[in-house]
């Protein structure tokens, strides 16, 4: 066989092999540069791969982690809403996006968070957070459709939606426990009598409690549970669904 045919044949089979030799994706090349700790570079590439791979939770992880060591909250949060949007069910994205709307005070964003969250995630966000006044505040003002630039102390007080103490002061820290939560959800309605007195375990129909409680139930603002104990911690769960009961309502219009 004359040297040309050579030539070719070994052409041939060198463009065979490279034909059907496996190329490394933008991820395992994200994930190259994501090891050698260029942290700049493996977003470059991860981002390239998630556009053509909307579904890869895992390369929004890896983006996630690089924003995180690059120092970029706020591509930070749009990575975590991303996983939001996808219905992630790591309930550390929840908590971070809790903790990162809290801290950016885009209280807008937090109420709409909390409203949507998954009944798994929420029992795990009642478990890791206490509801606090200022948090309270932060709901009602993330709610309100005229706060968005308000500081929610400052917002809430001057709209009568919480009181100060005695003293005149806030006490942002201070637990909000169930009888407390009764309390603030009554002064904000109508004084209605209810139609319906039902039996409570832990509340006597003697109660101060007794007839406020009946009446939200009557209006639909929370729901009726017969082992509400008045002393313990309240929800954020419970006091996230009384506020979108009120603003439902065009309270908060």
């Amino acid at each position: 066989m004359p040297c040309r045919y050579y030539f070719w044949t070994l052409i041939l089979i060198l463009a065979n092999c490279a034909t059907f030799s496996p190329r490394r994706s933008e991820f395992e090349k994200g994930l190259e540069f994501y090891q050698q700790a260029n942290f700049l570079e493996a977003t470059k590439l991860f981002r390239s791969y998630y556009v053509k791979h909307p579904s890869s939770d895992t390369t929004l992880y890896y983006l996630y982690d690089c924003y995180r060591r690059l120092n970029q909250p706020e591509q930070e949060i749009r990575i975590l809403e991303q996983l939001v949007n996808i219905n992630s069910k790591d309930e550390n994205v929840y908590l971070k996006l809790f903790y990162y709307y809290r801290k950016t005070a885009r209280y807008d964003n937090l109420y709409e968070l909390l409203i949507h969250l998954a009944p798994p995630i929420k029992s795990i966000l009642d478990e890791h957070y206490t509801l606090t006044r200022r948090l309270y505040a932060e709901i009602i003002t993330g709610a309100a459709e005229r706060s968005k630039l308000s500081d929610p102390v400052v917002f809430t007080v001057s709209k009568g939606y919480l009181p100060t103490y005695p003293d005149g002061k806030f006490y942002g820290n201070d637990t909000i426990t169930n009888g407390n939560l009764i309390i603030l959800l009554d002064r904000l309605i109508d004084p209605v009598y209810p139609q319906k007195f039902l039996v409570l375990k832990n509340i006597s129909a003697h109660s101060f409690l007794y007839l406020p409680y009946m009446r939200l139930i009557h209006l639909g603002i929370i729901e009726f549970d017969p082992e509400l104990n008045p002393g313990e911690c309240a929800s954020i769960t419970m006091a996230v669904k009384a506020v979108a009961n009120l603003k439902n309502r065009g309270f908060f219009d």
